[in-house]
């Protein structure tokens, strides 16, 4: 079936969209899912949910919801939940191709799939999940590749990581960015206050934002930063975003030995608007995952004229350009070094925000939308 011959039926697995709880995939679904209905007013969208949905505006009139039992949040919930629910639905709905941008695919499906691949961390750091987690990754994602009419990934990073790892065709693969949600922009000097008053105390701060995840790299992070105030005598706190995932030990019991615990700043999970905000009053956003498929909050940081010190490695380099100081993730002198430069040199502060608000003009929902849709087409031919 091509496309322009009839009304096309496009289902969506959307279950990672759970307002109030969304990280970086759930993200990508939702404004994935909202920029192709919006833009495709001739085609028939699908969400699928595994719970029933909140969604907080006007459904688009070519949208349906679908709840798909169970909520699946377990890899025994999440087979279920992929390969009985989801193909009963999609034969239900009479689906032409179903997206799946959640690292997953049905491997039951009997309709053309398209799943996103984020990055394969599993592959290069195993033990950074739970062993249930990583097993399964790490026998299905294969699968999922070879099921799959057409893979889209984030970066060109983590293409060329997927062919690398799986022998997978080069041309089967193409590359989605993620774009940047319109509450991440630069903000007054009101607002800029308001929110350093109720974090930090007025002051300015050091800002890492992402799931509280041992690739995220807290502990170096937090070691860096007690470097940086032993070295400069600098008083700015660090503020911390983000829901625990997995448990991290190791942060714990170094938390319990820094000098600077009281400066150390956990805000939990935030809304939308509340995040903008601390983003975009920070005086930067430090960003040192050791592994990445793309590295979200580096362009969200960009777009709020706030600059970044962000890891040289996998993706980020790729994403963040010449924007950003970047720094082995490893080497904490490093990272403390790069901090102290940033305080003391307001010219280069100044650069890399001008430098990082052109940069974020290259990641747009709109535009990643209409990368999916051609994708979309030509697995339709």
């Amino acid at each position: 079936m091509k496309l322009p011959e009839r009304k096309p039926i496009i289902a969506i697995n959307t279950r990672h969209w759970i307002t109030g709880q969304m990280e970086g995939i759930g993200r990508f679904e939702m404004n994935i899912a909202i920029e192709l209905s919006r833009q495709h007013p001739e085609a028939e969208f699908h969400w699928f949910f595994d719970r029933r949905p909140r969604i907080e505006f006007p459904l688009p009139e070519n949208v349906s919801t679908h709840a798909l039992f169970p909520p699946a949040r377990t890899t025994s919930l999440i087979n279920i939940w992929n390969n009985f629910s989801v193909p009963r639905v999609l034969k239900k709905i009479k689906a032409d191709i179903y997206l799946s941008p959640d690292n997953m695919n049905s491997l039951r499906a009997h309709c053309p799939t398209i799943p996103v691949i984020h990055d394969i961390n599993f592959e290069h750091y195993p033990y950074d999940l739970p062993l249930s987690f990583s097993r399964f990754y790490r026998k299905n994602t294969p699968k999922f590749v070879e099921k799959a009419v057409h893979v889209v990934t984030v970066s060109d990073f983590s293409k060329n990581d997927i062919v690398d790892k799986y022998g997978t065709r080069p041309e089967k693969i193409s590359v989605v960015y993620n774009g940047i949600a319109a509450h991440f922009c630069p903000l007054n000097s009101k607002v800029i206050a308001d929110t350093r008053y109720r974090y930090s105390h007025g002051k300015p701060y050091f800002f890492v934002l992402g799931s509280i995840h041992p690739r995220k790299n807290l502990v170096k992070t937090i070691e860096a930063y007690t470097l940086f105030r032993n070295q400069t005598g600098c008083d700015y706190p660090l503020v911390i975003s983000g829901r625990e995932l997995f448990l991290n030990k190791n942060l714990g019991n170094f938390l319990e030995k820094t000098p600077y615990r009281k400066d150390i700043v956990f805000t939990g999970y935030l809304d939308n608007d509340t995040l903008g905000e601390v983003l975009g009053s920070a005086f930067a956003l430090l960003y040192l995952s050791v592994f990445e498929g793309f590295g979200v909050p580096v362009i969200e940081a960009f777009a709020s004229n706030v600059p970044v010190i962000a890891s040289d490695v996998t993706s980020v380099p790729e994403v963040a350009g010449d924007a950003a100081i970047l720094v082995n993730p490893h080497d904490v002198s490093a990272i403390a070094s790069s901090m102290k430069v940033l305080v003391e040199n307001d010219a280069l502060r100044i650069n890399l925000c001008e430098k990082g608000l052109k940069r974020s003009l290259s990641f747009s929902w709109t535009e990643s939308a209409k990368t999916f849709w051609r994708v979309i087409e030509k697995s339709l031919e």
